[in-house]
């Protein structure tokens, strides 16, 4: 009796862990950016790649103001950690280009993180299940997708985080690590594909552990700062 007590009161404390972690992620996180440079900037913000098994996976621009924001205003970004996966028909995935979604599929690291894209009728992921390896999202291209023609990745909070290139009898794993950057510069919109090595004017933003909102300035000396 005492053991099989053990085991229930084990179990309940790993659901517990489960629902607060679960409760964690729903957690809107919100990130306030201030200009108090001397000039113009589109702001926005995106997320590193982490280390993936596919090749030529791209960081997109995830979030980004749809105006310039002058000195001494600000713009909010909100999002909750909820995972999707993601296609487009952008052609060859390479920075500066623009990815737009043409569909999705919501994605949970452990019960839905695999799918499958297909251009058959046309091009759609199948509803995730559940696969190996739990906690990476895993998307295979079937032996119809051509190459150079439409790409695949994922997403957080409804909007593209990362892509690479689609094409036949490719695997694509991506394994999340949610790291967030922010960036000031021009001629960016949400979806630009980016070449973070070039990336300037930007900072890691840190959420220190139970606290979902924080603010970040950029300064006159075009430097990022708690604010």
């Amino acid at each position: 009796m005492t053991i099989i007590s053990y085991v229930k009161s084990k179990d309940l404390r790993l659901q517990e862990a489960a629902a607060l972690s679960a409760t964690a992620d729903a957690t809107p996180y919100t990130l306030v950016l201030k200009n108090n440079s001397a000039s113009p900037w589109t702001f926005y913000v995106y997320q590193q790649v982490p280390n993936q098994a596919s090749a030529n996976v791209f960081s997109l621009a995830w979030f980004c103001s749809p105006f310039v924001i002058t000195q001494g205003n600000q713009i909010s970004f909100q999002w909750s950690i909820e995972y999707g996966f993601v296609w487009g028909a952008t052609g060859t995935v390479m920075p500066g280009v623009v990815f737009n979604a043409g569909g999705g599929q919501p994605a949970n690291l452990q019960s839905a993180n695999t799918t499958n894209f297909s251009t058959q009728p046309g091009p759609n992921l199948s509803v995730p299940v559940a696969g190996n390896p739990q906690g990476s999202l895993v998307i295979s291209d079937a032996s119809n997708v051509p190459n150079n023609t439409f790409s695949v990745g994922i997403s957080m909070g409804s909007a593209g985080t990362f892509v690479t290139n689609a094409g036949p009898n490719l695997l694509h794993t991506f394994t999340p690590t949610p790291t967030y950057w922010v960036a000031a510069g021009s001629n960016v919109q949400v979806g630009t594909i980016l070449d973070i090595t070039t990336v300037t004017q930007n900072l890691q933003v840190i959420f220190p552990v139970n606290v979902y909102t924080v603010t970040y300035s950029l300064n006159q000396s075009n430097q990022w700062v708690p604010a």
